[in-house]
């Protein structure tokens, strides 16, 4: 199993730091999300000129935000700048975030997928394009010299995660814990790679834990695609998905991660600069064991 960091910065520097860590811990890869905070592509784009020897991921940018040729651009621009070290990890988003925030109609979410890839595979490898949809048209080329970028897919949906099957190399999830994984993830990408975002706190407090994060991650109870994979593990809520307690709890339940067939683990830490720390020296040790 892969370990890799899930990243939410709102600071370069921060970024660079983290990711420094993470290389010099060993650890696979340095994901960054989309989300209110610092650009994901902006900062991998300097996190990637800066920190050598791990590979970057984007974790996961919304489709519905960029023009495909725009996107392909940037992923392109990225690898390049890095070595050929960077994924583009892109996703559907979901119903709330698109209308509420966006003012994005949200509809037929799975055909709009398949034409904005459509338009983006042949832009990141041939880098030009010919298609007319329903959603995405796009007649375009883009002029970015060196190595294809890698693309994976945030999928829960069995349509969707064979879509990613199909056309990308993997799927990203989050909040998806490893019985989902074993019996429904994994049969459903046959063989691709399957990279397990988790939320992770090392304390000596794991009921206070759980409640900050029931708070924090509240959403994804409220989300249908989300609380689909509660219900299948079992779970109440999103805090249920945090793998919380001391170092040993915390590499046991990273272990069933890798044993329902997650190819790739990447931690989001959640409790502050000890949790960081000692969730860091965690991976340290699993990395140099493995």
């Amino acid at each position: 199993m892969k370990i890799s960091w899930f990243d939410s910065p709102t600071e370069i520097d921060a970024a660079v730091a983290n990711a420094e860590r993470a290389r010099a811990a060993g650890l696979h890869r340095f994901w960054v999300n989309q989300t209110s905070n610092a650009d994901p592509m902006v900062t991998l784009g300097i996190v990637g000129r800066e920190v050598a020897d791990i590979e970057l991921g984007t974790s996961v940018v919304a489709m519905q935000t960029t023009f495909a040729n725009t996107l392909a651009s940037q992923s392109r621009t990225i690898n390049q700048a890095t070595g050929g070290r960077f994924t583009l990890g892109l996703g559907a988003s979901h119903k709330p975030a698109m209308e509420m925030q966006y003012g994005i109609e949200w509809r037929k979410p799975y055909t709009h997928m398949v034409e904005y890839l459509d338009a983006l595979v042949p832009l990141l490898t041939d880098q030009k394009v010919s298609t007319t949809g329903e959603f995405v048209t796009m007649h375009s080329r883009i002029q970015v010299p060196g190595p294809t970028p890698g693309l994976m897919l945030a999928a829960l949906g069995p349509k969707m995660l064979a879509l990613a099957s199909e056309r990308t190399s993997g799927t990203i999830t989050w909040m998806t814990g490893p019985k989902t994984i074993e019996s429904f993830i994994g049969p459903a990408m046959g063989g691709g790679e399957i990279v397990a975002g988790v939320p992770v706190w090392i304390t000596d407090d794991v009921p206070a834990a759980r409640a900050a994060t029931a708070q924090m991650l509240q959403i994804y109870g409220q989300l249908p695609s989300y609380r689909a994979v509660l219900d299948r593990e079992g779970m109440a809520g999103p805090e249920d998905m945090l793998l919380a307690g001391d170092p040993d709890t915390v590499r046991a339940g990273l272990a069933e991660y890798a044993a329902a067939g997650a190819t790739e683990v990447a931690m989001s830490v959640f409790g502050g600069p000890e949790s960081a720390d000692a969730v860091f020296e965690l991976a340290a040790a699993m990395v140099k064991e493995s």
